[in-house]
């Protein structure tokens, strides 16, 4: 896949993504007041989707926020370790040319 199409499609996803919080936040705060028909009430079972939508999206995003905060942290310290290796001499660093 090309880096223009996975950028382009990255983006369609946070848009989605920032429409549907949006939207349900919206929609709660809306209607939160709203007088209530009894059990059968659409508008409550809306309200429920909608909590339900949140709650969902915001454990997803925050387990996705903890697995790259991780990742990171694996890769700077994998990052460490081939530096500090690297740096070692070898025999060939350590030839000395011996001139009589």
């Amino acid at each position: 896949m090309s880096k223009s199409r996975s950028r382009a499609i990255s983006w369609i996803m946070l848009v989605v993504f920032s429409l549907v919080i949006f939207c349900s936040s919206v929609f709660i705060i809306v209607y939160a007041d709203h007088s209530c028909t009894g059990d059968d009430c659409s508008i409550c079972m809306e309200l429920s989707e909608c909590h339900k939508t949140l709650h969902t999206l915001g454990t997803a995003i925050a387990v996705a926020l903890q697995l790259t905060i991780i990742l990171c942290i694996v890769a700077s310290l994998c990052n460490i370790v081939i530096r500090s290796h690297s740096e070692h001499t070898t025999l060939i660093s350590l030839k000395v040319e011996l001139l009589n």
